[in-house]
Formats: structure tokens, sequence, C-alpha cells
């Protein structure tokens, strides 16, 4: 990375980058926690060797400030997250400063780890603090490639009814509600006839109360394509 990219960086998303004068050892937590923060959130930039005022007056070792870096991400952050160290380009001669950027995911979620605790930390604007047990959840889901919506519940189909929907779903499209093939389809309902929390909100009997629902409707036949023009927000 550039000093001019790290400027422009700076100006748009102070949540992806932070600045240390040095690297901290004896209190490493200062700057580990929010290498956690990015990974659980959306990755990020921590560049080494810039004052609190912003500015680059480098690092003394830099090879070994590298090498303390990664040792300390090693061994007191689990999972270990993917990162890289770079030196920044364009400085006046003499000036290193290092550039740690660190991805967000895969394997969520990230914990600082010492020897009395296990702290996950998320991204909240240009901070990084400790993970609300709501945040730690979906962090956990996320790191199983799972959703709470998809969770099945304790409730079974024969709990609970779909007719609104089904009535809905011809109304909107003309065509009949398959419940054998489109409540599985939808996610409402899992492979052994268990209703999802989906399933629960979307039921008659409203058992999962949600404020809205936004229904985002496919552009074409790619999954992927999601056309945002026609989404869909319902009260619930």
């Amino acid at each position: 990375m550039d000093y001019t990219d790290i400027q422009k960086l700076e100006e748009v998303e102070a949540t992806r980058l932070d600045f240390k004068e040095k690297v901290e050892l004896t209190k490493a937590k200062s700057w580990l926690k929010t290498v956690v923060a990015f990974a659980n959130t959306d990755g990020g930039h921590i560049v080494f060797g810039v004052t609190d005022d912003h500015k680059f007056v480098g690092l003394e070792n830099p090879q070994e400030a590298s090498s303390k870096i990664s040792e300390k991400i090693v061994s007191m952050v689990s999972p270990n997250p993917l990162f890289t160290l770079t030196q920044i380009g364009g400085l006046p001669k003499g000036v290193v400063c290092i550039d740690l950027k660190v991805e967000a995911g895969p394997d969520y979620p990230y914990r600082y780890v010492n020897s009395q605790s296990r702290q996950a930390f998320v991204r909240r604007g240009d901070r990084s603090e400790k993970a609300s047990d709501v945040e730690l959840n979906a962090l956990i889901l996320r790191g199983q490639n799972r959703t709470y919506d998809a969770l099945p519940s304790s409730y079974k189909l024969s709990d609970v009814s779909f007719t609104l929907l089904a009535a809905t779903f011809k109304k909107m499209t003309g065509d009949d509600f398959d419940m054998a093939k489109d409540l599985e389809s939808m996610g409402l309902v899992d492979s052994s006839g268990r209703v999802t929390n989906a399933g629960l909100l979307m039921c008659d009997q409203g058992y999962l109360r949600q404020s809205v629902v936004v229904c985002t409707r496919w552009k074409g036949l790619e999954k992927g394509a999601i056309d945002v023009t026609k989404s869909i927000k319902m009260q619930v």
C-alpha cells in the first residue's frame, strides 16, 4: 500500500483503518483487539509508525517489528486470521511504516486469547469493542455458514399452517403454492419436517415476532442476480 492510498482510505473509511505509533508488546491487546475486530467484521488495516495525530514517524526496527506482529497474532488470536505485512511506499527516505492488512473471516468467530479469557471483538465506527452476546451468536452461525432464520425450531410442520402465505403466493404469482415442495425451497421447513425460525415468522400463528421482512425479487434466472429496485418490505 502507498502513502496516498492510506490518505484516501483515511478520508472515507476510518472503520477499516487504525494507526499505531509503535508495536506494543507488553500491552499487545491495545492493537490485537483491532486485529480480532477486523477479522470478525469487514477486514481492515493497522498502520504502525503513525502518531495519534496521523504523522508518519516510522519504526526504529521495521524487520523486528514485523516479526513481533506476526508472533503476537499467531500466539494470541484464535483461530489465526488471514493477514499480510507490507511496507508503506511513498514516504520520506528513512521513514519506514508497516501496513498490517487483516482479512475478514472465514473462520468466525475470532478471539483475543490470553491465560485469563477469550474475547471476541467487532468494529463499531472507528472503535474496536467487545462483541455482544447477540453479535457473538451471529458470528458463530456465520462461521458455520448458517443464519438464524435457517435454524430449525422445536415446531413440526403439523404444528403450524401457511394458508395466508399460500393465498398471497397465489394472488401475486397466479400459481398454486405446493406445500410439499415450496416450504422447503423457501427455507421455511427443513428436510426433516422441522419448521425453521423463518417458518415461524411466516406461518399463520406468527410464533416469531419481527418488525420488517425484506423480500428480494430475483432478476432473471441466476440466483446471484438481485433486482434491489424491486425489493418489498412487509410489516409482520
